[in-house]
């Protein structure tokens, strides 16, 4: 098992990389096909658990933002593809296993491979039809290419866009940034009321009044000739000190005087799922949490923000308080690697149970989650509830992360592995020959449908390249809009919203393909 680094204008084929170095291997020396297949099934549920857990919170929050017609027209247009590959696989006089993997790699879903693989690995194994994995293996570049230009002809949309409304309608820098502001408003509400101002989210470290230097809490009342530090995305912080009264040259934030800073990690486990107001830092330790680094993404955080472990807050308050602040948060980064083993399992083996469940169909027969649907419907509960008890389902980012890139790596590698002397025997043969033009002709309808979707649903454009991203289910076009448009929340949320329900609606449609 292998994964490549091999970038291409910024774009990597990542763990799946992983596949074709099985493939290779295994198509060199055909005893290497002998890999159990219980190391693919680990593999697989370890990566899609992981998706669950992280993305359970950005899930439910999308959801609740009226996010809900657009998964029913993500619903729509999966049917609709699959109702496509069914006809064109009658056409073209494939298979089961060549229509399933045709559909696995088009919409490049692994869960949906693994699924086929585990419906027919008895006519796999005596060569009634032909392997999943050769469609899957010949549609999955087309996939990842086609649905990278349907994301980047979206955010060059909105480039179009926000150029022909002028330098006022550039939208905000997702990055946060501090600065000074000099009081002229005599009418300014308590700053508690000022963190969401014109929509905007904004946090204040600390303020000078009277020559003296005090902590920004919620109730201070700013008056003319106050300085306070203002923090927020550059636009939001550059509007509000032209409304409140003017930036100031003198940045308080330099003054440590009074008042530090410090970034601490939250590896309490306690604190799993915990809103930042219910911790009371400005009551107990006379500190405030003015921005939270979660992953590579700065946010500027409130009462309501909801903390996950691994999430680095900055806290600013007195430097003898800081300590105190970091014993509570934990600031532990041995336990930012670590998992609670008991509740890992717990919820692995809930996962695995909903799997097994038969879901009927209208018709008669029914189909299973099976090990990629089962742990996705577990992790995404589990990650949004955070902890039950004393047993702590939500898993450090880090670890996360790590695991997740692990999970896919064990299965891709070992389903490549086992399937390589079956795909070397099946892609020079004319079977192969027409799976690889009809994954042309399906990816090249699967991009243009999508983009046909997102405008038809008024997604704005660079929410709509996250839902791209989320109906392939391909972490590099989430990957390339987020770099490109430097870390915009937009896309994260769209991918969020649209990846659970894509990823287990494939692991249906596609045992329909069978």
């Amino acid at each position: 098992m292998a994964h490549w680094a091999v970038c291409v204008k910024g774009v990597a084929l990542g763990p799946a990389a992983a596949l074709f170095v099985g493939l290779a291997f295994s198509a060199f020396d055909e005893r290497l096909a002998n890999t159990p297949l219980v190391v693919s099934q680990i593999g697989l549920a370890l990566f899609i658990y992981t998706i669950g857990l992280a993305s359970g919170p950005s899930f439910l929050a999308e959801l609740r933002r009226g996010g809900a017609r657009v998964l029913v027209g993500v619903a729509v247009l999966l049917g609709l593809i699959t109702a496509g590959v069914a006809a064109l696989g009658t056409a073209l006089d494939f298979d089961a296993g060549a229509r399933a993997g045709l559909f696995a790699g088009s919409l490049t879903n692994t869960p949906a491979l693994s699924a086929a693989i585990e419906s027919l690995a008895p006519k796999i194994a005596d060569g009634s039809v032909t392997d999943p994995v050769v469609g899957y293996s010949l549609a999955y570049p087309f996939g990842v290419v086609m649905m990278l230009l349907a994301a980047h002809f979206s955010l060059r949309r909105a480039t179009r866009a926000t150029q022909a409304a002028g330098p006022a309608a550039q939208p905000a820098a997702r990055t946060t940034t501090s600065a000074t502001v000099l009081v002229a408003r005599t009418d300014l509400p308590v700053l508690g009321d000022l963190r969401h101002w014109n929509d905007a989210r904004l946090a204040f470290s600390r303020y000078e009044h009277d020559g003296r230097v005090e902590l920004a809490t919620t109730d201070v009342r700013l008056v003319p000739g106050d300085l306070c530090v203002v923090i927020g995305a550059p636009d939001d912080v550059h509007q509000f000190i032209d409304w409140a009264g003017e930036r100031s040259n003198r940045h308080l934030a330099l003054d440590r005087t009074a008042f530090d800073f410090r970034r601490i990690s939250v590896s309490n486990r306690a604190l799993a799922g915990a809103r930042l107001g219910d911790l009371d830092l400005e009551g107990r330790f006379g500190a405030t949490v003015t921005r939270v680094r979660r992953g590579d993404a700065d946010v500027v955080a409130d009462h309501d923000f909801v903390i996950r472990l691994g999430d680095r807050l900055r806290v600013v308050g007195p430097s003898a308080r800081l300590p105190a602040v970091a014993t509570l948060l934990g600031d532990s980064d041995r336990s930012l690697g670590e998992v609670d083993a008991m509740g890992f399992a717990i919820g692995m083996s809930i996962g695995l149970l909903i799997g097994l469940i038969a879901i009927p169909l209208p018709g008669g027969g029914s189909v299973e989650l099976g090990v990629g649907g089962g742990p996705l419907i577990a992790g995404l509960v589990l990650g949004t509830l955070s902890r039950t008890g004393r047993i702590t389902w939500q898993v450090p980012h880090a670890a996360n992360l790590t695991l997740r890139q692990l999970g896919i790596l064990i299965f891709l590698g070992s389903v490549g592995i086992r399937s390589g002397a079956t795909f070397a025997d099946a892609a020079g043969t004319a079977v192969g020959a027409r799976l690889a033009v009809a994954a042309l002709i399906v990816t090249s309808t699967i991009a243009l449908a999508t983009t046909l979707l997102m405008r038809i649903l008024r997604s704005d454009p660079v929410s709509a390249a996250g839902q791209i991203a989320g109906v392939e289910t391909q972490p590099a076009v989430h990957a390339y809009a987020a770099e490109s448009t430097k870390g915009d929340e937009r896309v994260d949320a769209g991918y969020a919203l649209v990846l659970p329900l894509a990823m287990i609606l494939k692991l249906i449609l596609v045992q329909l393909l069978i």
